[in-house]
């Protein structure tokens, strides 16, 4: 081959070798966008992220899974919302890569101030966006001071903040004469404060839609809190975990009930009167949902309840179910119609309950994790005399065969008691002879026969098999072993 031949296909050549390289680099990539884990909608992907995205922090975790491939790190780069958790915990490079990826999205922003001379580099990168916040979060600050230094003309340089928490750290109070917040300018949905005072530039705010409210040294008059609980007409959620610092704040003058459109409604104070008083002042509408958080009250619920007229409380009492669990120690009442909730840290949550006849009651749901002595029955079988409608009695406890003796004996039991389900209960040979003669007892009685017995056991404590036979001569039985589903109705 002469020079001139050869300088002409060289290059023809070279050529032709780049294009074969590029289809072979090309493959991969093809093969690789065939796989299945590339061919997930970017929705599933966004939600993968988000998974890795939790408490105001973006995990290292969420780093890897942008190499997974070309679309995946495309889908997750290219979508801002997952880079809008922010917080001082995490190193500078991530924190600078979040902000720039995070464009104009609303910014969910964490600042734990217990080492806060440490995140200068942190409010340096942040100042810069912080127009952006949409959720702010600040730990354990010593004083107003720490605020003002760390985020200047607060309220003004957040106009789309919508939630704010401010959990107060070990240290003096907080000066309550003095507004470190001044006029505010954002339009706040979700304000949290512990420990903080509800200084009057809170009061004035009415785009509220959750207010969690604790401070054990509450300074503020019981009808300043009552009447801005009454003029914020968005107010759908409130949990109030205070303790007046004086009785007479504690003394409203109101002549009756404040009206409001809350939708749930939790108090958890120390004292019984301090309870009573903010319930007896706060009028809910129906559906709407009552919580009670004994924390050392030592007061029936009865006490509690004292002075609240019959018409106050009957927008709330019609569930259509009841959940009684010990191992909480918690009674609680609730239905789509509206719902009554008493959660209690005694040793008997009995004590108090009220005595009203719940005819909405379709269905009892009783269980008991700790059963380690004889428990006090009286008030247990008592209670179940107060569900004249009750269809469905289930019971989830330990092996305490007296316990669930009890409850059959109960004379006053519901007649349309139509459903029983004992989830490992452990059920013995004595109380399958009882519960037998139950069934035989109500089988002989239309109007009250039992359509069902559902026994769930996955613990290996299954009855015998002639005990089941005998049972089932007067009632169906849905027998529920290891791998066998349990009925819709009781899931």
């Amino acid at each position: 081959m002469d020079l001139l031949t050869l300088n002409f296909w060289t290059p023809q050549i070279e050529n032709l070798e780049t294009r074969v390289r590029g289809v072979l680099n090309l493959i991969p990539s093809l093969w690789n966008a065939l796989r299945p884990v590339n061919r997930l909608l970017p929705e599933i992907i966004s939600s993968i992220a988000r998974y890795y995205v939790q408490d105001g922090r973006i995990s290292y975790q969420i780093i890897p899974l942008t190499h997974v491939s070309r679309y995946w790190r495309n889908v997750i780069i290219s979508t801002p919302d997952h880079w809008t958790s922010i917080s001082a915990e995490n190193s500078g490079k991530l924190v600078g890569l979040s902000l720039e990826r995070s464009l104009t999205a609303p910014l969910d922003i964490r600042l734990n101030m217990h080492r806060f001379r440490e995140y200068n580099w942190f409010l340096d990168l942040l100042r810069p966006k912080i127009q952006n916040a949409g959720s702010l979060t600040v730990l354990c600050p010593q004083g107003v001071e720490d605020i003002a230094t760390a985020f200047p003309d607060f309220t003004r340089s957040m106009p789309n903040l919508r939630s704010l928490k401010i959990v107060k750290g070990v240290g003096p109070d907080w000066d309550r004469s003095v507004d470190p917040f001044g006029p505010s300018a954002c339009s706040l949905r979700c304000l949290t404060l512990v420990q903080i005072p509800l200084y009057p530039s809170f009061l004035t705010l009415r785009t509220l839609t959750t207010l969690n409210l604790g401070d054990a040294q509450f300074h503020l008059h019981l009808d300043t809190l009552l009447d801005f609980l009454e003029k914020n007409h968005s107010l759908q959620s409130v949990a109030l975990k205070v303790s007046f610092v004086e009785p007479s704040l504690c003394s409203s003058q109101h002549q009756s009930p404040i009206r409001n459109l809350l939708q749930h409604l939790t108090i958890s104070c120390i004292r019984a009167i301090e309870v009573q008083t903010l319930i007896s002042n706060i009028a809910l509408q129906r559906g709407a949902h009552l919580e009670l958080i004994d924390r050392g009250w030592n007061a029936g619920l009865n006490e509690i309840l004292t002075g609240i007229s019959t018409a106050h409380l009957s927008n709330l009492l019609s569930p259509t179910s009841v959940e009684y669990e010990t191992y909480l120690r918690r009674i609680r009442l609730s239905g789509p119609d509206g719902g009554f909730s008493f959660r209690s840290f005694t040793k008997d949550p009995f004590v108090g309950f009220p005595l009203l006849t719940l005819a909405n009651v379709r269905e009892f749901r009783l269980i008991n994790h700790e059963l380690s002595e004889t428990p006090r029955l009286s008030p247990i079988t008592h209670y179940l005399s107060f569900f004249p409608s009750l269809k469905t009695l289930a019971v989830e406890c330990e092996t305490n065969t007296p316990y669930l003796s009890t409850l059959l004996s109960n004379p006053p039991s519901s007649p349309s008691l139509t459903t029983l389900a004992f989830f490992n209960c452990g059920l013995s040979e004595s109380f399958m002879e009882e519960l037998t003669r139950f069934a035989s007892d109500r089988k002989n009685t239309t109007s009250s026969r039992l359509h069902r017995v559902v026994i769930v056991d996955s613990g290996g404590k299954f009855p015998s098999a002639a005990s089941i036979d005998a049972l089932e001569k007067h009632v169906p039985i849905v027998d529920v072993r290891r791998g066998k589903k349990l009925p819709t109705d009781l899931t």
